[in-house]
């Protein structure tokens, strides 16, 4: 019964998805995701020919939207097809209406790779149905929904998951308690990195021990090196991927031994593409052709906050 639903609701939205593209092809929408999920509540569960070593997920506070289109124009760059939500939502009917447009009438998803921005209020749903083995965790600022990203965040870790963490974000960081398998990434103090007296100083408790994080610098808000006053929790000091030389002027900055050329002077673009570099990288992606996707990449979020 589950098979003849999910067949059904495949059906449905690749009708709908037709007739939206002849009529509001420019239209975004996921509304043929919503259809089908009116139909198979575990709808993403039924596709096939899918490896889990090649999905990530992408998610966090901000910065979702850039490192996505980043780790797609990587991929895209060295001849890899790829189902992405690029023009869905970041919820499960988004991704639910990607997989439909790149799948065969029988379920059967025609690229090698899938990389989807997730939102976290759906990302335990979305896991359940679409196990990824790679996930990417950007940053987890202050907001009103922090705690509870957190805990939709925590809720999927376990040990098969291998999870990219901000070396120099202390929520970030905390995930490596939780089973995954962290891979970190940073950038160096530059010539942007900036100190706060304490009068702006605000305390930023340890999320392990509930004592105060001290930084020595900030590279963004609550983004730096830093270490808790209580107990031993701090930034790595020796991670692979790492960006040094950072030089604004001429747009460049080295990870591994390798120099890279941005289209961005912000600190957190440069974490965007190490955080590629990383996962492109562990996908098997060759250096030089992650080099120049990022040399050619365009920001389109480049007026959105980071």
């Amino acid at each position: 019964m589950k098979k003849i639903k999910f067949y059904i609701a495949l059906i449905v939205g690749k009708m709908i998805t037709f007739i939206v593209n002849i009529f509001a092809k420019e239209r975004k929408t996921n509304i043929s995701g919503k259809c089908a999920y009116k139909i198979c509540k575990d709808f993403i569960k039924g596709f096939k020919n899918i490896d889990y070593n090649k999905v990530v997920f992408i998610t966090g506070t901000n910065g979702k939207s850039t490192i996505n289109n980043m780790i797609i124009n990587a991929l895209k760059n060295a001849g890899k097809t790829v189902t992405s939500n690029l023009e869905e939502s970041n919820l499960i009917k988004g991704i639910a209406t990607a997989m439909i447009k790149n799948s065969t009438i029988t379920g059967e998803i025609k690229t090698e790779y899938m990389v989807f921005e997730t939102d976290a209020r759906d990302l335990k749903q979305i896991y359940n149905q679409l196990p990824a083995k790679h996930i990417c965790i950007t940053n987890l600022q202050k907001d009103g929904e922090q705690d509870s990203i957190y805990e939709k965040i925590k809720a999927i870790m376990n040990n098969d998951i291998i999870v990219f963490i901000n070396n120099e974000e202390p929520i970030s960081k905390s995930f490596e308690d939780f089973g995954c398998k962290p891979i970190y990434y940073g950038i160096e103090k530059n010539n942007k990195s900036f100190e706060k007296n304490s009068f702006y100083d605000g305390t930023l408790s340890c999320p392990k021990c509930n004592g105060a994080i001290k930084f020595q610098y900030y590279n963004a808000d609550n983004i730096g090196k830093f270490e808790c006053e209580n107990c031993e929790f701090k930034s790595e000091e020796d991670i692979p991927y790492f960006a040094k030389n950072i030089n604004y002027k001429e747009n460049t900055f080295e990870c591994e031994n390798t120099k890279y050329t941005i289209n961005d002077e912000q600190p957190f673009f440069i974490y965007d593409c190490v955080l590629c570099i990383a996962i492109c990288k562990t996908l098997g992606i060759s250096e030089e052709e992650i080099k120049q996707s990022i040399k050619n990449f365009k920001n389109i979020s480049e007026n959105q906050k980071q």
